[in-house]
């Protein structure tokens, strides 16, 4: 089931939000001579939703941003919603009474996108759709469930954090398709999972409450290395083409390059636009910059 509506873009001050509401901004980044990548003054993109649930943004290409949605009027499941950027829409891509879908992914090969599902019976598991709509969509990982958030590394593996059973921490293990066997490679583990141009993964470790690290795992020789400290409390991060790296803390925006940088360096402040918090990120190839808010 398709849905077609139009969507605002409304840059200024944004209103508070209700309690796990989260609204969803765009930004175009440019590169100062001083190495640092800004944002530019913010457009307001979930207009089509306002007080609902607007996350997990993942740009598909330049001009197609595919979010997580629960819409203000539905208390129960979310839908994946695609924000063509041009066109200035917004198509509903699933429709579904009986399940919740999250973290929309593009496939290797481009031709279907993969979710976290949430079944009928409140399993998690990993499922795909095709592209062009034309079947409604198969489990990737049958036998794999309590599935959170997931990252290809090439078209056959996975990089998985699997949500901890009865308070148990969670953990990061890849998983081949054909095999269907994980291997766990770290617990206590972020949600943001991240592949890197030279085919490893970037996530992070939290060995302690106030200690945090942005951490490589490379499938090739299955060997880890610490990249940074995290900022205080976060666990979410985006890379950019060119190898640098933003996170945000509170209200601010910051970018790590290695091996230039020791630290993370401060490139924006939000509160002058009503922000209390940015939460997760997403990063397009042409430098196009969605922040998750509340």
């Amino acid at each position: 089931m398709l849905r077609l509506l139009l969507f605002c873009l409304l840059p200024g001050t944004l209103c508070a939000q209700n309690a796990g509401k989260t609204d969803l901004l765009l930004c175009s980044l440019r590169k100062g001579g001083d190495s640092l990548w800004r944002p530019d003054l913010p457009k307001f993109m979930s207009a089509f939703n306002r007080g609902g649930y607007n996350n997990q943004p993942s740009f598909f290409s330049n001009n197609e941003l595919w979010l997580t949605v629960q819409f203000a009027s539905d208390t129960t499941q979310t839908d994946i919603v695609m924000l063509d950027l041009v066109q200035k829409t917004q198509t509903r891509v699933t429709a579904t009474p009986q399940t919740a879908e999250y973290s929309p992914t593009l496939m290797p090969g481009g031709k279907r996108f993969s979710v976290v599902r949430v079944e009928e019976d409140g399993n998690q598991r990993l499922w795909s759709f095709p592209i062009d709509r034309s079947d409604n969509g198969r489990v990737e990982l049958p036998k794999v469930y309590n599935v959170g958030y997931h990252c290809w590394l090439r078209d056959t593996l996975l990089a998985l954090f699997i949500v901890g059973d009865e308070g148990q921490p969670h953990t990061l293990q890849s998983v081949g398709l054909k095999g269907q066997k994980t291997q766990k490679i770290a617990t206590n583990i972020g949600r943001c999972l991240v592949k890197r141009s030279d085919g490893k993964l970037l996530f992070v470790q939290k060995p302690t409450e106030q200690t945090w690290f942005l951490k490589t795992w490379d499938p090739q020789t299955n060997t880890q290395e610490i990249v940074v400290k995290m900022p205080s409390g976060t666990e979410d991060f985006a890379l950019l083409p060119d190898g640098t790296l933003l996170a945000a803390n509170g209200v601010k925006l910051f970018q790590y390059k290695a091996p230039r940088d020791t630290d993370w360096k401060e490139v924006a402040d939000f509160s002058k636009y009503g922000i209390r918090k940015i939460t997760r990120l997403a990063v397009s190839k042409d430098g196009k910059l969605a922040l998750v808010v509340n």
